[in-house]
């Protein structure tokens, strides 16, 4: 029998949301990594928490297959402005 469908919505427990956060959060990093690698291109990836606890800020998770600065640089430059 197929897992049930998860419905999208903002979770309500706490603890929940965290660990959800930290398991998807897991699962997107390595897609983006799979990614760069499988189709040659460059990937950035940047990920932040809302406030726990322990962090009141969020903690920031980034990942990038080349140089993060150069590719934010480049993708800022190229943007339109209107």
């Amino acid at each position: 029998m197929p897992p049930a469908k998860v419905k999208i919505e903002r979770i309500i427990d706490e603890r929940t949301r965290q660990n959800t956060f930290h398991k998807r959060k897991g699962g997107l990093v390595k897609k983006a990594i799979e990614l760069s690698l499988l189709c040659d291109c460059e990937v950035a990836l940047v990920l932040k928490s809302g406030p726990t606890k322990t962090c009141k800020e969020g903690r920031v998770t980034a990942y990038c297959s080349k140089d993060l600065a150069g590719m934010l640089r480049e993708t800022l430059t190229h943007l339109p402005m209107g």
